[in-house]
């Protein structure tokens, strides 16, 4: 007998009361990974290692160096189900996978503080955040990190709890001001993949020492509104270039 001849027998042995038999779930695979090959730009035969447990997954998807969002995929599974997938739901789907993630970084000898930085921006792509991973562990091993993460760190700390800004180059007042505005153009505009850990610090170190002579020179927290806020909005700026990369908080020394 075939393997899929034994399929029939699958209906008489109960899965989840609301969600139906093995059968039901079997079928519910096979219509997922038709929703899945074209995201990950695979045939079935390279899907099969994906039908297992959230750890076989996450291997695999790092294992292949598939670009693929976990959110994507429980979307898409949420339409097979006959019951309705709630957010919560699919949030706690997704963290469970994401905690498998974690632990089989911590396996491999990362450090905590490392794989927790990356896996808060992008936990939800596992290839990539295996990449970033071991690229922000390069960069933690550096002699110059201890001036390095401090130089973005003090422009997080000091926009913690601030409503959000826009900048007014026309207010600027300072040249320091205006030396890190003009390197913070300079920043976004470098060419970076989203997630490169790598590609984020090429483009902010070049802002270093305009942002030691900024914190030098200019009193971030001015009493005149106007100048505090848009002296904020610069920072926050410049934090908000490592969205999607790290959550650099989560790092020792920050």
């Amino acid at each position: 007998h075939k393997l899929e001849d034994f399929l029939p027998k699958l209906k008489t042995l109960t899965f989840q009361a609301d969600l139906g038999s093995m059968w039901d779930k079997t079928q519910r695979i096979r219509a997922l990974v038709d929703d899945l090959a074209p995201m990950l730009s695979l045939n079935d035969a390279e899907l099969q290692a994906a039908r297992r447990a959230a750890l076989g997954l996450v291997q695999n998807l790092m294992a292949w160096n598939l670009n693929f969002d976990l959110r994507t995929g429980l979307e898409a599974a949420a339409q097979h189900l006959p019951i309705e997938a709630t957010a919560e739901a699919k949030e706690a789907v997704l963290a469970f996978i994401i905690e498998r993630l974690r632990n089989l970084l911590l396996e491999q000898g990362y450090r905590y503080d490392v794989v927790d930085a990356v896996l808060a921006a992008q936990g939800h792509n596992p290839a990539r955040a295996a990449q970033a991973v071991r690229e922000l562990t390069a960069w933690v091993q550096r002699e110059d990190w201890p001036q390095i993460l401090p130089a973005y760190a003090r422009c997080v700390r000091i926009t913690r709890g601030q409503p959000r800004y826009e900048v007014n180059p026309d207010a600027f007042v300072e040249d320091a001001e205006r030396a890190l505005w003009q390197a913070l153009q300079q920043a976004e505009a470098t060419p970076r993949r989203p997630s490169s850990v790598d590609d984020f610090f090429a483009a902010f170190l070049p802002m270093k020492p305009a942002i030691e002579r900024f914190f030098d020179e200019v009193l971030v927290m001015a009493e005149d509104e106007t100048l505090r806020r848009n002296r904020l909005a610069l920072l926050q700026r410049i934090a908000a270039l490592a969205d999607g990369v790290a959550d650099f908080s989560k790092l020792e020394g920050f």
